[in-house]
């Protein structure tokens, strides 16, 4: 019994001690609905979780055959792009820790670019892109962390859509067959400080 609690106050000691030593750094606060804006999807950036933006990808994937030297092989080409974007512009020049986006949609691939200047005249300032060892994804609405930890007043969140193969068209002349783009399904996107 004496070195059960003996083995328990060296732990609590250990601990108190890391602490001390460490400090307790403080949790990220969320920043408010109030200081975010999105121009183009606000609902993205409107502090409630029940709302949804959907980005569209108006591009689309073109499908065709090449004749090469006597072959047939079948490429296929996006006309467009084939991401949605968001621009998010903070109030004033802010340090942010990360962001959290809420997804409805699948996403495979999400990539952020931040700026420490604002858009002025619907000019986009020179974007800087947050380098980033893992591809962020989200799959059945997972929420996908970006951490930041830099001083920005402009985001730009690029979400790369899915092809949306219950589309899929064939123009009769050209024999060329076309696959739009699904649209990308946001409940939030939520900047921490």
């Amino acid at each position: 019994m004496l070195s059960r609690t003996y083995f328990f106050g060296v732990c609590v000691a250990i601990i108190g001690m890391w602490l001390f030593t460490t400090g307790c750094a403080p949790l990220p606060k969320r920043i408010a609905a109030t200081h975010l804006s999105c121009e183009a999807y606000p609902s993205l950036v409107d502090g409630d979780l029940a709302t949804s933006g959907f980005l569209k990808v108006k591009s689309f994937v073109q499908k065709g055959d090449t004749k090469y030297q006597r072959s047939i092989r079948y490429g296929d080409w996006v006309e467009g792009k084939d991401k949605a974007e968001a621009l998010i512009q903070l109030d004033t020049l802010t340090d942010v820790a990360y962001i959290a986006v809420h997804p409805i949609s699948n996403i495979y691939r999400l990539s952020v670019d931040i700026s420490t200047a604002e858009i002025t005249n619907g000019k986009s300032p020179h974007f800087e892109p947050l380098r980033s060892h893992k591809i962020a994804r989200s799959e059945n609405g997972e929420v996908i962390r970006i951490d930041i930890d830099k001083p920005v007043r402009v985001l730009r969140v690029s979400i790369y859509a899915n092809r949306d193969l219950a589309q899929t068209t064939r123009e009769p002349l050209t024999q060329k067959t076309k696959v739009t783009f699904k649209d990308i399904v946001i409940r939030e996107i939520r900047v921490y400080q």
